[in-house]
């Protein structure tokens, strides 16, 4: 058994009017203009939002201040960052002076541990809602369940949860075989539910004591994902905004392909291909939860008039 815990058209002309323009001149076309729909929620998501105040907030504190590994998966949120003094380091042993973010896909234990050894201030960015899964995933564990967790194996987020499982989780894979016993099963918090749902039926094939499933998808993430399916049925052509290496963001990307959709990954406005949207009759936009609003509403304006040649300063 599966426990699931939770205008107007201009009329012709005569024929014989004679103050008709010669075939040669022609009449001056109107250009087309896309149907835009927007997705919402766009902008950051709560996580985002938070670990970006604190880590501007810990710059102000401790004048010097670090992220373990990029802060969020978005390019230009980093440039912005690094403008603002705040870097990424890969280890806690760069760390001269100072703080030390962690980031919003938290971190293993242990790098708490090596930290603390090290006497390194800490700023804690990570989500809430990631904070929730290390916690299911290490109660798992100390209950005597084997953890599988559903997500990306080299993703940060889905490598912290493993270290709260002390061992006992595995990521799952299709192929993968568990013998008897307990199994518990957590999800990225940046997962589709489909994928988490075609998990878990993979895994009861098989027979175990137990068989304990938590939906542990973050709700803001969900809701994107069902914008991103909803809006692909109404239109040509998606864009989709964000980093691409972040894992929600190609997750609407692939939402929206598997919909039968062509999909446009962009990270920036000046990256449109104004060719494309001029030919789609309907535009769908959907942004990741690290994509800044502003970016969308930049590329809105570019999709709304993609003939206009006086650009905007875009990013």
């Amino acid at each position: 058994m599966v426990k699931w815990s939770s205008g107007r058209v201009s009329g012709r002309r005569r024929a014989n009017d004679k103050r008709r323009k010669p075939a040669a001149e022609g009449r001056r076309s109107e250009v087309k203009r896309p149907k835009v729909i927007v997705a919402r929620p766009m902008g950051f998501c709560f996580g985002v939002q938070r670990a970006i105040g604190l880590a501007k907030s810990g710059k102000k504190q401790f004048g010097r201040i670090s992220t373990l590994g990029e802060l969020v998966h978005n390019p230009l949120v980093l440039r912005e960052l690094e403008q603002a003094g705040i870097k990424s380091v890969r280890s806690a042993r760069q760390v001269r002076d100072g703080a030390l973010v962690i980031r919003a896909h938290g971190c293993p234990p242990e790098t708490l541990d090596e930290c603390g050894k090290l006497g390194i201030a800490l700023v804690d960015a990570t989500c809430p809602y990631v904070r929730k899964v290390q916690n299911v995933a290490r109660r798992l564990k100390e209950q005597g369940y084997a953890v599988v967790v559903v997500g990306e194996r080299n993703h940060p987020e889905v490598k912290s949860i493993l270290g709260y499982c002390e061992g006992r989780g595995r990521v799952y894979s299709p192929k993968m075989r568990l013998k008897g016993g307990k199994i518990g099963v957590v999800a990225q918090t940046t997962m589709s539910r489909e994928r988490l749902r075609e998990a878990v039926a993979s895994l009861s094939r098989f027979r175990y004591n137990e068989l304990r499933v938590f939906d542990t998808i973050c709700e803001e993430v969900a809701a994107r994902q069902q914008a991103a399916a909803r809006i692909a049925q109404q239109v040509d052509l998606v864009v989709v905004v964000g980093g691409r290496n972040s894992a929600n963001s190609s997750r609407l990307a692939e939402i929206a392909r598997n919909a039968g959709r062509r999909v446009v990954f962009v990270e920036r406005a000046s990256e449109v291909p104004r060719s494309i949207v001029e030919r789609a009759g309907r535009v769908g936009i959907v942004a990741g939860s690290s994509t800044p609003s502003r970016v969308v509403c930049e590329i809105v304006e570019i999709v709304r008039n993609p003939a206009k040649e006086d650009r905007l300063n875009v990013s």
